[in-house]
């Protein structure tokens, strides 16, 4: 049996997004979903307000959302709420795809006995500690 071996560069490669033939309003509601918060998270995201910002109408709004939900680029939860796909921002940035890679095949940070042990005290706080005794 052979062992699977990751490879970043073929993992999170996605399209580049140039050949997804986006329109401006698409463009806008994407950027509008990661300028407020939707790398990280999953956000809520009111059409109204994304209509007003991106100063699109709300029917565009909610057709550039289905559009980026089912090219992938958004990933919806049950909830109703947004945020955009993490393969495509690994793919725009491959220092940071590296990265993950890296940290996805080391090996995980573990404590020893010396780090469990007590913490020495500093010469100063020895000294503020030292009490004076008359002779």
């Amino acid at each position: 049996m052979t062992a699977y071996a990751f490879d970043p560069d073929t993992e999170f490669v996605t399209p580049p997004l140039y050949t997804l033939k986006l329109t401006a309003a698409q463009r806008c509601v994407l950027d509008w979903i990661e300028q407020h918060g939707g790398l990280f998270a999953a956000i809520t995201v009111p059409v109204d307000d994304v209509a007003h910002d991106v100063e699109h109408s709300g029917s565009t709004v909610y057709e550039a959302l289905a559009r980026l939900t089912a090219l992938g680029l958004l990933v919806r939860d049950d909830a109703g709420q947004h945020r955009i796909n993490a393969r495509y921002v690994l793919s725009s940035n491959p220092d940071l795809r590296r990265l993950v890679a890296a940290a996805l095949v080391d090996p995980p940070i573990t404590p020893d006995s010396r780090a469990e042990a007590p913490r020495k005290l500093s010469n100063a706080d020895a000294r503020r500690r030292r009490t004076i005794r008359p002779v």
